[in-house]
Parts: C-alpha cells; sequence; structure tokens
C-alpha cells in the first residue's frame, strides 16, 4: 500500500509551524507554503509544514548567514 500524505487543517498546520494566522496566511500568499483546497476546507499536507520547518531552521544556520 502506498503511503498517504495526511492533509492538516490550516489552522491546526499553522499553529504546528508555531504562527499566527495572520502570519501563516502571509507565508501562502507569498508562496512560501502550499495549500490544498477541498471543497470549502483548506489543508495543508504534512510533508509541506515539515518542509517549510525545515527551510526555516536551514535559513537560520550559521553557513545561511555567512553567504
Amino acid at each position: 500500500m502506498s503511503n498517504i500524505d495526511r492533509l492538516i487543517p490550516i489552522a491546526d498546520a499553522f499553529a504546528m509551524a508555531g504562527m499566527r494566522r495572520t502570519k501563516g496566511y502571509a507565508e501562502v500568499i507569498a508562496k512560501r507554503l502550499a495549500i490544498v483546497r477541498n471543497g470549502r476546507r483548506t489543508f495543508i499536507r504534512a510533508s509541506e509544514v515539515q518542509r517549510y520547518i525545515d527551510s526555516l531552521d536551514a535559513a537560520s544556520s550559521p553557513s545561511a548567514q555567512e553567504r
């Protein structure tokens, strides 16, 4: 059986990433965080939340700041 990526409600995903709604929607508008729509509901894939958090970690690492 294939591995299915879990969809997380957008408010929960923002909380997992440690941000409030305003910052979360700003990241979506800036295309730094991808959303999935299902009818009227909005979700973020679990892998997308992890990718976003990892990108923040990479941006704050000392080697990224030296560039």
